[in-house]
């Protein structure tokens, strides 16, 4: 069962996730001249090299024509820009991470070497796949602007032109990221400091003797398990071996299918059956059956692109977990390509990143006998019976084209392919509970898609597995440990005062109707506000025996038999009332969430402490950080996609026609701003794909800088660096390209740059005039709520 993972597609999240001023990109631009080349410079690099004037940045050809009316092409434009500026800082830090360096370009004359050189050494260019720069090529303005955008984030000295890189400059060129992960930042750093406090109450607990039972013990003997590499890697391959030989064995798809659903059983693991039980997004009171479809290892945009790089790795992955299960390499090779294939097709009529939250697309309920018929050689009812789920009254299929290409597989006729498919993704979903050997498979794969840098210890491995599988119990020592009542009632009074400042926006909207004011209102009046910790604490651990291996268990017994616990207690709920109070998330997560189908905004206790939240800190510090997230989990509920809920968590349309026609409006003109952004050198944003975390980034500030008004005498100063504060991150370049194209947050220096540049309050604070790179015209700036 997928619940958590399905709960994912419809919880808008804050995460931790490079930017420049909105580019309004023309493609019909044409050509810059000279002349305009020079005054963008002028404008653009004075703050930077004192000593610029026209003539040392133009200069004319040998007659001493200057020629300012005539198309610029680039190497001119480039060696103007490399006069402009002068020296360039060396690239440090997050900056090495994301560009190309010292790149000697095969077009380039000799009498620009020098410039070009020390533009190359800086990383500001990017050149042709085939070494070229194309030099003889014109140059629009746009594009231009694009290199300066590239060097006002290199300088990182003016909080007009590049307000996110001043801000956090010094931390950005020192920046580490730590050993075996993606990035580094503010909420990485926080995630860090919670798993050192969490990794001391374990090394407390292993000293000592417990019950057997009590959650001290489980929490325990799961922790010592999960050390315990020599006896893991003693068992190697024998915890899956039994399902393996079943799959390998079998004659026909009955037979595959029933091996199958006889791996479901014991361990919760299906490869060919994915579904997920959760709220009814039309009745969200009512626990529903989604089917998810089958799965595939890699995005659909490294699918449907036939990513070169992806394809390798993924393949080679695939080999290597086959091989070690016993395979020859030839014939392991040859499998692993056709699995990559077919989830390549199963990708390329999949939803779009951005369409997984619409519940006007994830959202098609099947009768029974619909869904059974999509199946035309597998019995589906008597696999829902098997799987425990056939009460259920109907099956929402989330994602429809992949769901019928999934069933056109199941046949007789892909016998074999399917027996790939379904090997693979056996070893896939437990190997990091197997030997060394097969974790070290996933991590090396990980480690080349991502260029991930270093491992992680046996010990902080450990801890994550059990902050995973135990964060029931984990979660409840946490808490009595590193959250104080105090800070929940702080807390707690802040997301009130923030509600009762939504309410004072929705009322003051010019562009909406009462009759739909009325509405949002009621459903700010009726969200949920889940902070810290649940008042109940979930008992499903409560049922499970955890061992040791010196007892007769295992980090693969334990973790599949918590699995089966939570995935038989979804089951068991199935067409029952869902529990509203339950919380689907530890509260060590450094994280906050809203969720539509309960209206709902949860903080847990993980994210409640600095840099996020400190109860001695200046308000406008708090309100910049914790305050703005607050307000932005608000703003998911009116955002595109939780607009379509009512206050009861229910699919429903509550607008007047009219009104949303002009929220659709107004939500092309945030995808319009957000859009074309450059990320890193040659990467840019998509508007469409984070539409919503912009419309949630937009209310957050909107709501938080209204509160932070009422305070006498505001400083301004502490809430804007506060908020560009919490955004700093540092990754490599793979990982900011994977997430442009697959995360439906902006990436965060756009979170900051491209959102703060929409309030009068930033532009008076600091003196932002025309000219300046933070500047856009009033007219340009978006808003909703």
């Amino acid at each position: 069962m997928r619940a958590r993972k399905l709960l994912a597609l419809f919880m808008a999240i804050v995460m931790f996730t490079a930017f420049s001023v909105p580019a309004f990109a023309n493609e019909t631009q044409s050509p810059a001249t000279r002349g305009e080349i020079v005054n963008t410079l002028l404008a653009a690099a004075d703050v930077y090299n004192s000593g610029i004037n026209k003539g040392a940045v133009i200069k004319g050809y040998e007659n001493g024509e200057l020629k300012e009316n005539e198309p610029v092409l680039k190497i001119e434009a480039l060696v103007m820009l490399s006069r402009a500026f002068g020296e360039l800082p060396k690239p440090a830090g997050n900056d090495l991470r994301i560009g190309t360096f010292g790149t000697q370009f095969t077009d380039v004359p000799a009498w620009a070497q020098g410039d070009i050189s020390k533009l190359s050494s800086a990383g500001v260019l990017v050149g042709n796949p085939d070494g070229t720069l194309g030099v003889n090529d014109y140059m629009t303005i746009d594009e231009f602007q694009t290199l300066i955008v590239r060097i006002w984030a290199l300088e990182g000295s003016n909080l007009k032109d590049d307000f996110y890189e001043t801000i956090n400059k010094k931390w950005l060129n020192s920046s580490t990221i730590p050993a075996g992960e993606m990035m580094g930042g503010g909420f990485t750093d926080l995630a860090a400091s919670n798993d050192e406090k969490l990794a001391q109450i374990m090394d407390e607990l292993i000293g000592k003797q417990f019950a057997e039972g009590t959650k001290e013990q489980k929490l325990a003997d799961f922790y010592i398990a999960a050390l315990d590499t020599e006896n893991r890697n003693k068992q190697g391959i024998e915890p899956i071996k039994k399902y393996l030989t079943a799959i390998d064995h079998a004659k026909t798809l009955d037979e595959l299918v029933q091996a199958d659903l006889e791996m479901e059983k014991s361990i919760g693991v299906s490869t060919l059956f994915q579904f997920a039980i959760m709220g009814d997004a039309k009745n969200s009171n009512v626990n529903a059956l989604y089917y998810t479809g089958l799965s595939k290892g890699l995005d659909k945009n490294s699918y449907v692109t036939d990513n070169a790089k992806a394809k390798e790795l993924y393949i080679q992955y695939i080999t290597k977990l086959l091989v070690l299960a016993g395979e020859e390499e030839p014939a392991a090779k040859a499998r692993a390509e056709k699995v990559y294939e077919m989830e390549k097709n199963l990708a390329s009529v999949s939803l779009d990143p951005h369409e997984q939250g619409d519940v006007s697309k994830y959202y098609n309920p099947y009768t029974i006998e619909q869904f059974n018929e999509l199946f035309k050689e597998v019995d589906m009812k008597q696999a829902m019976k098997s799987l425990k789920i056939a009460n259920a009254d109907k099956v929402i299929v989330v994602d429809v084209k992949s769901a019928q290409k999934g069933a056109e597989y199941l046949t007789e006729d892909n016998f074999e392919l399917l027996k790939a498919y379904s090997k693979v993704w056996t070893l896939m979903s437990t190997g990091s509970l197997l030997s060394d050997e097969f974790r070290n498979a996933g991590d090396e794969f990980a480690a080349a898609m991502f260029a991930i840098e270093g491992d992680k210890t046996e010990k902080e491995i450990a801890l994550m597995a059990t902050k995973a599988a135990m964060s029931d119990y984990l979660g409840q020592i946490y808490v009595e440990k590193h959250f104080s009542p105090e800070a929940k009632k702080d807390v707690e009074k802040m997301v009130k005062q923030f509600i009762a400042t939504y309410e004072q926006r929705i009322k003051a909207l010019d562009w909406m109707s009462e009759t739909t004011k009325s509405k949002a209102i009621k459903k700010l009046d009726t969200m949920k506000v889940k902070i810290g910790y649940p008042d109940q604490w979930d008992t499903t651990l409560d049922k499970v025996a955890i061992k040791t291996y010196d007892k007769g268990g295992s980090l693969f017994s334990n973790s599949f038999a918590i699995t089966v616990a939570h995935m038989n207690e979804a089951k068991a709920k199935l067409g029952k009332p869902v529990d509203k109070n339950k919380w689907n998330l530890s509260v060590y997560t450094v994280n906050a969430f809203y969720n539509p189908l309960n209206n709902e905004i949860s903080f847990p206790a993980g994210i409640l402490q600095a840099p996020f939240y400190d109860i001695n800190a200046k308000p406008e510090v708090n309100l910049g950080a914790i305050g703005m997230v607050i307000a932005h989990e608000i703003s998911h509920a009116f955002d595109n996609n939780g607009s379509a809920y009512d206050e009861q968590g229910n699919a429903n349309n509550w607008w007047t026609e009219e009104d949303y026609t002009k929220f659709t409006e107004k939500c092309q003109e945030v995808i319009a701003f957000y859009n074309g952004i450059e990320i890193i050198p040659d990467v840019m944003s998509n508007g469409q794909l984070t539409l919503s975390e912009n419309v949630a980034d937009l209310g957050g500030i909107a709501a938080s800088l209204q509160v932070v008004s009422q305070i006498s005498k505001p400083d301004y100063k502490a809430y804007f660096e506060s908020y560009a504060n919490i955004w700093k991150t540092t990754m490599p370049k793979e990982i900011a390209a994977y997430l442009s194209m697959n995360d439906v947050h902006s990436s965060n220096k756009i979170r900051v740059n491209s959102t703060i540049v929409n309030f009068p309050e930033f532009y008076e604070t600091y003196g932002i005039q025309a000219g300046d790179g933070m500047y856009v015209a009033p007219e340009q700036r978006v808003s909703i709520w």
